[in-house]
């Protein structure tokens, strides 16, 4: 009855977060960059005739044309060209089983409903690790990490019975493998995480030769799917010369130091002590002693493999940092760096030990507190979270209960700036024809997959000439950037050097500026959209010798009276539709 109790309950809690998540995003409009990135993608695939001018989808490359579970789900969950809204349904899907499969790990290893419902609360909740990741699932839109995650638990528990069962390890292995498709990191760590505790396991009545014939198969079946999955970007050119490396690793710089420079200051910033990480690991640490002698078969079975575990996840995130000092010494561009992220896999470790401790203690507390004792931690967790995506929950069930939840406020206010922002993005798309580019100050991805319309290079955009080794493509977005960051108001100039026609901006208090080069043609109370005129050519200061600017007079539909501002934007009757 408890376990279909939590089902029930994990069930209405994703379909609330997906009735909130709809409107509170604006359909889509304000996501998550990471999986704006996705949300673009499916454009691109499917409506490849709006983007043949666009720097990142005029073509397929290993960058921008990765398959994986998330979009493979979302596909399923898109009502027409709103990819957006089917991302945002198969998150809310993923959460479901996240805490679903939470709750059973915790079922299987504790034996009781309420320690296990303790450990899904646990695991929910957010805790940043650095280097740009966290761990935690209601915290901002779920992007494949979180699909990798939810499917965790269950790759646990196999990894836990092959322990025991011999020949099922080449089977989890290759499991493990073909998580790629559903997150690379997560599958490169976790297949490190049980490979070495397969290692040091040797099965009761086996020779060495046999376990290490065993551990050969488990890599070949894992590398299998791997290597195919890595094939694309390792078939690329990998030699660079020395100039390319140093424009490379400018762009490496710029795009991703905030996450990954200066490793081991993150590394020491992970482990101090004002961190909330450093005292949730020393606890699974101190949990894993009890466990180890006090705990059932199945958590001592586990505890057993823990070493392995932290030694695992230690030893990519040492050959991330090696791999980033050594590669530019042979001509060749770091690509490991995100391995590091893998760190974040010791947060569920501890959580499990925790819980362990908590399922060793249970039957010792009286009914009535256990029962008050879960009673307040779903009511905490719920109530005092701020995350995203239980804001949406709340959201939801405000809006149709009338109940006084926290956060519901700012949730309203979060909604009405993300319908301003969809009605900006619409009125774009109707004031601008298919194949059309558009320059964001803001770099709005938006613009591809909601307005459809191709984008000028965007900050977020750095990884694609990174992974792709495009060099003229990194001298271009340098060059962007650097003109950028001059001034609050760098963004002009680099719409200016583009030379393309139409600029929507989240700026109105640059309005004066803009109306120097162009007519606002479309507003409201967040947003603008600008047509350049036809005679205003970019700043000479500017200009990079390597990026020519475009014609400043091309233009695809003819200026129209500006909206007043809220109102939907007029449609062209001349314009291409």
């Amino acid at each position: 009855m408890a376990d279909a109790c939590f089902v029930i309950l994990a069930a209405l809690y994703a379909l609330s977060v997906a009735f909130g998540i709809v409107p509170l995003s604006g359909r889509g409009a304000d996501l998550d960059t990471d999986l704006a990135c996705y949300a673009f993608a499916m454009a691109g695939e499917h409506q490849p005739e709006n983007f043949h001018a666009d720097p990142l989808l005029s073509e397929a490359t290993p960058a921008n044309s990765l398959w994986n579970l998330q979009q493979f789900t979302a596909e399923m969950l898109t009502p027409g060209d709103q990819y957006a809204v089917g991302l945002l349904r198969a998150g809310a899907l993923i959460i479901f089983v996240y805490l679903t499969g939470m709750y059973l790990l915790g079922r299987w290893l504790y034996g009781r409903p309420g320690p296990a419902l303790i450990l899904a609360l646990l695991m929910s909740v957010t805790i940043w690790v650095g280097w740009g990741t966290f761990w935690g699932v209601t915290h901002s839109d779920p992007v494949p990490r979180t699909f990798f995650a939810a499917l965790w638990p269950f790759m646990l528990m196999g990894a836990m019975a092959a322990l025991r069962h011999a020949a099922w390890r080449p089977l989890v292995m290759l499991v493990t493998g073909l998580g790629m498709w559903v997150h690379g990191l997560g599958a490169l760590n976790t297949g490190a995480m049980f490979f070495l505790a397969f290692a040091f396991h040797r099965p009761q009545g086996w020779t060495w030769s046999r376990h290490i014939l065993s551990l050969v198969l488990c890599l070949v079946v894992y590398f299998v799917p791997v290597l195919l999955f890595l094939w694309p970007s390792l078939g690329q050119k990998q030699a660079l010369g020395p100039v390319e490396l140093e424009i490379f690793h400018e762009l490496f710089s710029l795009r991703w130091a905030k996450d990954y420079g200066h490793f081991s200051r993150r590394l020491a910033l992970f482990l101090s002590l004002g961190k909330p990480v450093f005292w949730i690991l020393l606890a699974g640490l101190g949990s894993w002693f009890v466990v180890l002698r006090h705990g059932c078969e199945r958590l001592r079975r586990l505890a057993s493999m823990y070493p392995a575990f932290v030694l695992a996840l230690a030893l990519v995130a040492t050959f991330s940092w090696l791999e980033s000092l050594l590669a530019p010494r042979v001509g060749r561009l770091p690509m490991a760096h995100e391995f590091v992220r893998g760190l974040r896999y010791l947060l569920p470790l501890a959580w499990i030990m925790i819980g362990g401790v908590l399922g060793i203690f249970w039957p010792r507390f009286a009914g009535w507190l256990r029962t008050g004792f879960c009673a307040l931690a779903v009511v905490v967790v719920l109530l005092c979270n701020g995350d995203r995506q239980n804001t949406a929950a709340l959201y939801a069930v405000a809006e149709k209960t009338g109940l006084p939840l926290p956060y519901v406020a700012k949730a309203k206010e979060d909604a009405a700036r993300a319908k301003s922002h969809r009605e900006a993005l619409e009125a774009l798309k109707d004031l601008t024809a298919p194949g059309d580019v558009v320059f964001s100050n803001s770099g709005d991805l938006g613009v591809r997959h909601i307005a459809q319309r191709g984008l000028f290079l965007t900050f977020k955009d750095g990884y694609h000439p990174y992974y792709n080794k495009n060099l003229d493509q990194a001298r271009q977005w340098l060059a962007n950037e650097k003109l950028r960051a001059q001034s609050p108001t760098g963004y002009v100039d680099v719409w200016l050097k583009s030379g393309l026609p139409w600029l929507i901006c989240d700026r109105p208090e640059d309005r004066d500026t803009l109306e120097k080069y162009g007519q606002v043609v479309w507003e409201n109370p967040g947003w603008l959209i600008v047509r350049r005129k036809a005679d205003v050519s970019g700043p000479s200061s500017g200009l990079s010798p390597d990026v020519p600017a475009a014609p400043a007079d091309v233009s695809s539909a003819p200026a129209v009276p500006a909206s007043p501002a809220g109102a939907p934007a007029p449609k062209p009757q001349d314009a291409p539709q």
